[in-house]
């Protein structure tokens, strides 16, 4: 298929995906097949705008989206490190994968060292699971992963058009850890198109996994 490109605004910029998409492959399979094209790939906030602009949309790729939303996984390019005895959450772009195409702890840890992370969260009282569509935008969970306010009200408007109007935030039980965990943020629709969902807990080696890869 021909390649074509998909414009959309982020942050007050206008970035550029290229579509066909690709997938469906692991995390680091797509990585690298995105490196070969010499284009980016897309964080999970660059992520959301594009859903956002396109979702429910007409026309074969919004489509295209919403099929791939309904039956795998959209990835977005930022890992999610668990620090089980602080019990904080922080997200950090741009993650590495070991040999087992799993996102690499070691590598997390290393790059928060150099203060590499965009934020962290918390981890107690904070609600997570199904969230009504209304209350994503100030969930600090949404905010965070999705790189901001903007972000997570952007997240609230693509719910608002799934039949449930929720949103699921997937978040692992950090009392099963022991040590740090690294994982990579996915969007997809939970139920074939009911729910809105960000999992939290992706460990980057799932083949059912697609991503878009961005002009540079």
């Amino acid at each position: 298929m021909e390649k074509t490109e998909m414009e959309f605004p982020h942050q007050g910029k206008t970035l550029t995906a290229i579509y066909p998409f690709f997938g469906p492959a692991n995390s680091k399979t797509l990585l690298t097949i995105i490196k070969q094209e010499r284009a980016a790939e897309p964080t999970f906030p660059e992520l959301t705008s594009f859903v956002h602009h396109y979702y429910n949309g007409e026309g074969p790729r919004s489509e295209k989206i919403s099929e791939i939303m309904n039956t795998k996984y959209f990835v977005g390019y930022t890992g999610v490190l668990y620090l089980p005895r602080k019990k904080e959450v922080y997200f950090i772009d741009y993650p590495s994968f070991d040999r087992g195409s799993v996102v690499d702890a070691d590598d997390l840890l290393r790059r928060l060292k150099l203060n590499e992370d965009r934020i962290k969260v918390p981890l107690e009282n904070i609600e997570t699971g199904s969230i009504p569509w209304n209350k994503i935008a100030k969930n600090p969970f949404f905010i965070a992963v999705s790189g901001g306010e903007e972000g997570a009200e952007k997240l609230a408007e693509i719910a608002s058009k799934h039949s449930d109007k929720k949103g699921h935030i997937f978040v692992p039980q950090l009392s099963n850890f022991t040590s740090p965990q690294a994982r990579i943020s996915l969007l997809y629709s939970y139920q074939g198109g009911k729910s809105l969902t960000v999992t939290l807990n992706g460990s980057g080696f799932s083949t059912n996994s697609y991503a878009m890869g961005l002009v540079k």
